[in-house]
């Protein structure tokens, strides 16, 4: 009997106490439940099924809101990367480098490493910049002049101070590559100077020598002949310039049209040297010839005017040689696909600071020279020209006392049939 009731009150003890675990297990499952409807938006009365039901929901909806922000983060993110412009995203107190496209990296390796945008820019100016838009919180502009990859660059600066909604201060950096307009200018303001300077110098001497011949009607017959020379020459020379200015800008803007034919190159060669032998007379310059047949789609005229601008320079600087022979070699072959023309002389030949800026509008090597001989400075310019528009390369060696030698080279068949052309 004590056995049977020892049994019992231990049972007894047993069930009571699982029966208080199960209610605190109940109470904290309730207290989940609660807190689970909460996070739910559900009413906590709601059947447990239904509020994990509705969690799950809630839980699918902001996992695909976080993945719709991930891809809208990576789109926009993206999106400034492929920009050309170098951008920067700077937390403002501490300088820390948060975003910088890829642009902005190949501008500055310290973007990359460092992450500092104090050691990032090298420019003193761009960091008064920085520090005044922090300070000031307005945005700053302006221009500088930057070192990139061994090479000078010009950029136009804009710093944005932008507050984050929670509160976190940053500045947003854009440097536009300005250095193609300001290239662009510079090369105006050169050929406006230039132009300028090249009709200034015959227009004074016109008006010089015709106010003398006006002031002085007595003068005698062969000064005034003299002087009217003069006049005819300058204005001649100012005629050519203008004519080489158009048809230079004509060709550069496509305006030009060229009609590409079946051409022999020898005979455009003979026809050439036909034409400036009575130069060559004159200059005491020997001009020879040796050619294949060679036939190239072509434009006949423009090759002609190429060519005799080549021999007409190769002859004239050949003159100013003071002893030794005075010789120009044209000649014409075959190399593959491509038609290889070749202008030699004897002449005085160029410095190497020269070849770079030979092809340039109205670069001359020796102005006075050139001046003198009714150069207009656009021949090699023109020449440029016309061998692009034949899809071809022009390249030119020489050296000081040893000659100068353009190749010209051009395909026999032509690829492109640009219907501007």
């Amino acid at each position: 009997m004590l056995v049977f009731f020892a049994i019992l009150v231990a049972s007894a003890a047993t069930l009571i106490f699982y029966e208080l675990i199960t209610s605190k297990r109940i109470e904290k499952y309730k207290r989940f439940v609660v807190r689970v409807a909460e996070l739910a938006d559900v009413p906590d009365d709601s059947p447990p099924y239904y509020v994990l039901e509705s969690l799950r929901k809630k839980i699918k909806n902001l996992e695909d809101e976080l993945s719709m922000a991930q891809k809208s983060r990576e789109n926009t993110l993206t999106l400034l990367d492929s920009i050309m412009d170098p951008i920067l995203f700077v937390d403002s107190s501490s300088g820390e480098i948060l975003f910088a496209n890829t642009a902005a990296q190949k501008m500055s390796r310290p973007i990359v490493t460092t992450r500092k945008i104090y050691e990032a820019l090298e420019d003193y100016y761009l960091i008064e910049m920085f520090d005044e838009a922090v300070k000031s919180w307005h945005i700053q502009e302006g221009n500088v002049v930057m070192h990139v990859e061994g090479k000078k660059r010009y950029y136009s600066c804009k710093m944005t101070p932008v507050l984050l909604p929670r509160g976190e201060r940053r500045v947003v950096i854009l440097l536009h590559d300005m250095t193609k307009e300001y290239e662009l200018n510079e090369m105006r303001r050169e050929f406006v100077s230039n132009v300028s300077h090249e009709l200034r110098t015959p227009l004074t001497s016109i008006h010089g020598y015709a106010e003398t011949l006006l002031n002085d009607p007595d003068m005698d017959a062969e000064t005034r002949d003299r002087f009217l020379k003069i006049i005819e020459n300058e204005s001649a020379r100012m005629s050519r310039l203008i004519n080489d200015l158009l048809d230079l800008e004509r060709l550069e803007s496509g305006e030009a049209r060229f009609d590409f034919q079946k051409i022999d190159l020898c005979s455009v060669v003979k026809y050439v040297v036909s034409i400036t032998e009575p130069l060559s007379i004159d200059y005491d310059v020997k001009v020879e010839y040796d050619c294949e047949e060679v036939t190239i789609d072509g434009d006949q005229d423009r090759l002609i005017q190429m060519l005799l601008n080549l021999a007409d320079n190769a002859v004239k600087y050949t003159s100013l040689k003071e002893s030794g022979e005075k010789k120009v070699s044209i000649s014409v072959k075959k190399e593959g696909s491509q038609a290889v023309i070749r202008v030699s002389d004897t002449g005085p030949g160029m410095p190497r600071d020269a070849l770079n800026r030979i092809f340039d509008r109205f670069y001359r090597v020796d102005k006075g020279r050139s001046r003198k001989m009714g150069g207009s400075g656009l021949g090699l310019s023109i020449v440029k020209t016309i061998v692009d528009r034949h899809n071809g390369q022009i390249f030119v060696e020489s050296e000081p006392g040893a000659g100068t030698s353009f190749t010209v080279k051009l395909p026999v068949e032509r690829i492109d049939l640009d219907e501007n052309v």
